[in-house]
């Protein structure tokens, strides 16, 4: 038996956080989720229905609420998708498990039960799924059903399509693929693009020719056109400024020839550094940090095209694609370190400027050039197609798709429910309440569809019952064959979504009490520390925990 100030800690202190967060998110959920807006301390303001943006933007004090919030991020790092099913499952298991101990059943038989549960769903999942390779249209469905709702169906389908055919351009491959969002257009205006493009900076400097009137890119080819053909391409790994000793010192300039000296010295240095870049024939000097001013110049000068402050993913692509190897710093540049491409180009997009490596004989690499009337629609047309791209890359790399619409956690409910109903011990109730839980999902869709969540839920049993295990509820909140609507998920992002919740469900639950740890050598650890005797620290902590 659990003692009532077991029971009472619980309800309070850990299922409450959870509750809140799955309340914040569940209008976000589905083709009819509405947006949340987030105001920061700083006045920043974000409007999104991405689960993971949302709790990214929000101050969350509680530490259980803490942990539902970084384990949703992990969710979204490696799933892309399915971030808010997962916070929402999240709180249920925990609301459920609430009563289970209220019930007296202790909570490490809950967590065996939800685990046990989870794998009965891994099963379920399986048996729904279907296989298909990365040419079956199902990955470009997988893909519209993911952006369903947040554009009208022209937008959709533009993206799906953008998005797929993006990602087998480059087989699927994440690392040859960008996204780049700019305000100032149309939805319409997004584009594929292929090669490379890289974002380019603000700059206090302006230079003629191929420059960006100050931001970033200073120049060009001799001819200071707009394009650079078949250009010699160097990379550098780090800032390009002049040399300086490696021990730390300091110059007394006492007179007007010391400072002469100087400065001597500084153009001197100066004039190696450009030389270690004409001397080897360098069209294009990509840096991954920052180009002194006066060095930048004087490349634009000769006749090279400095690209400073690359983006770290965009600057590892161009280095595969133009078969370059970057250097730490100009001086150690050689010819065997250079790579080319087939064409450099100069583009204004959206009131900024992009630079474009295009033909590119390494390894080949795709853009997607994503536009929005304001930053805030821009912002949020990059996350939604981020989502996209991992939809599609899900639904492609194996295990197959299954029905969406809230399909799979239906069918997960009732392999539950049928498994619970042939146990005859206590574990049966943590199985019913686990198929429980996981009916939010339905009940959500439906509830953000306008509909009664009960008579809806009610609906969709009896059709699952009758073994339509791929009925689900569609954007009109009518109950219909998710399959034949072509609403699709990769089964990775509902079974992620499950051991996810039931991980951080199962985490939460183990928790017995709070202790807030009070650093080394503050009065309170000076006076409740004790001395163990075992000669170790304790990193601060007044005593040792163990179980």
């Amino acid at each position: 038996m659990i003692d009532s100030t077991h029971r009472t800690r619980f309800r309070t202190g850990s299922a409450a956080p959870a509750r809140a967060i799955a309340a914040t998110l569940r209008s976000t959920l589905g083709p009819n989720g509405l947006d949340t807006m987030v105001i920061d301390r700083g006045g920043t303001v974000v409007v999104t229905n991405t689960g993971a943006t949302v709790l990214d933007a929000m101050e969350i004090d509680a530490p259980v609420g803490r942990v539902v919030r970084d384990a949703v991020q992990a969710h979204a790092r490696h799933v892309g998708d399915g971030t808010t099913t997962t916070a929402l499952l999240v709180g249920e298991l925990l609301d459920a498990a609430e009563g289970l101990v209220a019930d007296g059943l202790h909570p490490t038989s809950i967590v065996d039960g939800y685990v046990r549960a989870a794998g009965y769903a891994r099963d379920a999942l399986r048996e729904l799924s279907v296989p298909v390779e990365p040419d079956d249209p199902r990955v470009r469905a997988a893909a519209a059903t993911a952006v369903t709702g947040r554009w009208d169906a022209a937008a959709t389908e533009r993206f799906a399509d953008l998005s797929v055919g993006a990602l087998r351009s480059v087989g699927f491959d994440a690392a040859r693929l960008t996204l780049h969002a700019y305000p100032g257009g149309a939805l319409a205006d997004s584009e594929r693009v292929e090669g490379i493009l890289v974002d380019v900076d603000e700059s206090s400097t302006t230079v003629d020719g191929f420059g960006t009137d100050g931001l970033g890119v200073s120049a060009s080819g001799p001819d200071g056109g707009r394009a650079l053909v078949e250009p010699t391409v160097a990379l550098v790994d780090g800032d390009v400024t002049l040399p300086v000793d490696g021990a730390a010192g300091s110059v007394a300039v006492r007179d007007v020839d010391d400072l002469a000296a100087v400065r001597d010295h500084e153009r001197a240095a100066r004039r190696a550094a450009i030389r270690s870049v004409t001397d080897r024939d360098v069209d294009v000097l990509v840096c991954q940090q920052s180009v002194d001013d006066e060095l930048r110049t004087e490349l634009a000068r000769a006749g090279v095209l400095p690209v400073e402050r690359t983006r770290r993913d965009e600057f590892d692509a161009l280095a595969r694609a133009a078969d370059a190897t970057p250097v730490t710093a100009v001086s150690e540049l050689d010819r065997s370190a250079l790579g080319s491409v087939g064409a450099v180009r100069r583009r204004s997009v959206g009131g900024g400027t992009a630079i474009t490596f295009t033909e590119l004989p390494g390894e080949s690499h795709e853009s997607l050039l994503l536009r929005g009337g304001t930053p805030h629609v821009a912002a949020e047309t990059k996350r939604i197609v981020a989502d996209c791209l991992a939809v599609a890359r899900h639904a492609a790399g194996g295990g197959g798709v299954v029905p969406g619409a809230g399909a799979p956690m239906m069918a997960v409910s009732r392999a539950v429910s049928d498994r619970a109903a042939s146990i005859d011990d206590r574990s049966a109730l943590a199985l019913d309440a686990f198929a429980d839980a996981v009916t939010v999902i339905p009940r959500t869709l439906a509830e953000n569809a306008g509909l009664d969540p009960i008579d809806a839920l009610a609906a969709l049993r009896a059709r699952h019952h009758g073994g339509e295990s791929s009925a689900g509820i569609d954007r009109s909140g009518a109950v219909r064959d998710a399959f034949d609507a072509g609403v699709l998920e990769p089964v990775a992002v509902p079974a992620r979504c499950l051991e996810t919740a039931v991980r951080t469900a199962s985490l939460v639950l183990r928790i017995d009490e709070t202790l807030e740890a009070t650093a080394s050598g503050s009065p309170e650890a000076d006076h409740r520390g004790h001395d163990h005797g075992d000669g170790h620290d304790h990193g601060g902590y007044p005593w040792a925990l163990s179980h």
